[in-house]
C-alpha cells in the first residue's frame, strides 16, 4: 500500500476497494463550511482537485466550486439518481434509478457519461434495468451492477465489453482489487470475477446482498446481507474466515480503518470488530443507518448518517460520540472526506460541508 496522501474521493467509499478511508487530513471535530440547497440527496458525493459532484432525486448532477462556494455547472439527467458518480478521468459516470417514481416520463436504467469541465452528456448506454449500484473504475473501463441481474464492464467510449448474469438483481456497487472484481448479488451470493468476466468463485451468504457492497483488505472481503449477515470471507476462494447474525438488514456497506472493520445496520446500530470477528464496541442511534461510515486514516473519528436526521462523529477506537450535527431530514448520502473537509448529503435537499478543526490538540 502506498504512504502517499490520497486527497481525491473519486468514488462511492473512495477507492475501488470500497474501504471508506484514505490518507488525507484528518478532520476531527469538523466545523460547519458551507451548506447548498440541490435537492433531495441520497447518493453520495465525490471529490477531485476542489470540485465536489453530487446527484440529486430530481436527476441533476451538479459541480460545486469548493473554493468559490458556488455552482460550476449543473445537468438535468430528467431521472432519479440514487447510486454515486465516479470521476474518471476527464469524465463524470452516473446511473439512474426509476422505481421510486414510476413514471413513464422518465428514461431510466441509463448510465451517462458527462464532461466533467462543463457537464455536457459526452454518451450515454442504457441497460434493462434499474440501477442503485454505484460504478467502480476498472482500470479505464467502468463496472457496475443492473437490476436486469447482471454486472457490467463498459469502456470509456460507452460500449458493452461484458456482462457477467447473476440469478437475482444487483443493488451492490461492486469492488476492484488486483485484476478481480467483487459484488453481491440478490441471488444470495458474493461474485468473484476476473477483468475478462470468467467467474473465480461465487460464495453462498445467509441472505439477499443488497445495497452493502464488498470491502476488500488485502486477503479479506468485508460484506453485510439484507437478512442481517456480517462477514469475513478469504479473497482467495470465498471462504467464511468469520461471520456474524444481528437481527436486522446491513444495508450499509463496511469501514475498515487500522485493524477494524465497521458496520453500519437497520436495528439502528453502529458495530466494530477486529480482523478475527471479536466484538470491540457497539453505538447505538435513534434511527436506522443506511449512510456507510468514512474516515482519514489519520483522524480518530469516523463519521457517518442516520435516518435520525443526524451527522455522527465517532472515535473508532472507543466507540464513544465525539461529535454531532442536526439535519432536517433522514441521511442515507455516505460522507465523502477529502483535503481536511467532510461532504454529505441529505433527503432535507441541503448538501452538507464541513472542515477541519483548527485546534491541533483535536489532530491525532
Amino acid at each position: 500500500m502506498s504512504s502517499k496522501n490520497n486527497d481525491s474521493w473519486t468514488m462511492f467509499r473512495g477507492n475501488t476497494r470500497r474501504t471508506g478511508s484514505l490518507r488525507t487530513k484528518p478532520l476531527s471535530k469538523p466545523l460547519l463550511y458551507w451548506t447548498i440547497e440541490l435537492g433531495p440527496i441520497i447518493s453520495s458525493p465525490v471529490y477531485e482537485g476542489g470540485f465536489l459532484y453530487i446527484a440529486t432525486l430530481t436527476g441533476r448532477i451538479f459541480c460545486l466550486d469548493i473554493l468559490k462556494r458556488e455552482i460550476r455547472w449543473h445537468q438535468n439527467i430528467g431521472s432519479p439518481i440514487v447510486s454515486s458518480p465516479l470521476i474518471l478521468d476527464d469524465m463524470i459516470i452516473c446511473a439512474t434509478f426509476n422505481s421510486w417514481i414510476n413514471n413513464d416520463l422518465f428514461e431510466s436504467n441509463s448510465v451517462y457519461s458527462l464532461d466533467k469541465n462543463n457537464g455536457s452528456i459526452i454518451w450515454k448506454l442504457q441497460t434493462k434495468g434499474d440501477i442503485f449500484s454505484s460504478p467502480c473504475s476498472v482500470g479505464k473501463n467502468i463496472a457496475l451492477g443492473s437490476m436486469d441481474n447482471n454486472l457490467y464492464l463498459v469502456s470509456a467510449k460507452g460500449e458493452i465489453i461484458w456482462k457477467y448474469r447473476t440469478k437475482g438483481q444487483i443493488w451492490s456497487s461492486p469492488s476492484y482489487y488486483e485484476n478481480i472484481i467483487y459484488f453481491g448479488s440478490d441471488d444470495g451470493f458474493i461474485y468473484s470475477v476476473n477483468s475478462y468476466g470468467t467467474l473465480r468463485w461465487k460464495s453462498k451468504l445467509n441472505g439477499k446482498i443488497r445495497s452493502s457492497s464488498p470491502c476488500l483488505s488485502e486477503d479479506s472481503i468485508f460484506i453485510g446481507t439484507y437478512e442481517g449477515g456480517i462477514y469475513c470471507l478469504s479473497n482467495t476462494d470465498g471462504i467464511a474466515k468469520w461471520n456474524k447474525t444481528i437481527s436486522r438488514p446491513v444495508l450499509s456497506s463496511p469501514l475498515l480503518v487500522k485493524d477494524r472493520i465497521i458496520f453500519g445496520t437497520s436495528d439502528h446500530r453502529l458495530y466494530c470488530f477486529n480482523l478475527t470477528g471479536s466484538k470491540l464496541w457497539d453505538f447505538q442511534t435513534a434511527g436506522k443507518i443506511w449512510s456507510s461510515p468514512s474516515t482519514s486514516e489519520f483522524d480518530r473519528l469516523l463519521f457517518f448518517g442516520g435516518l435520525d436526521s443526524f451527522i455522527y462523529g465517532i472515535n473508532f477506537t472507543t466507540g464513544r460520540q465525539e461529535w454531532k450535527f442536526p439535519t432536517m431530514g433522514g441521511i442515507d448520502s455516505s460522507p465523502c472526506i477529502s483535503n481536511g473537509m467532510l461532504f454529505i448529503g441529505s433527503r432535507d435537499g441541503i448538501l452538507y460541508c464541513f472542515e477541519r478543526h483548527r485546534d491541533p490538540s483535536y489532530i491525532r
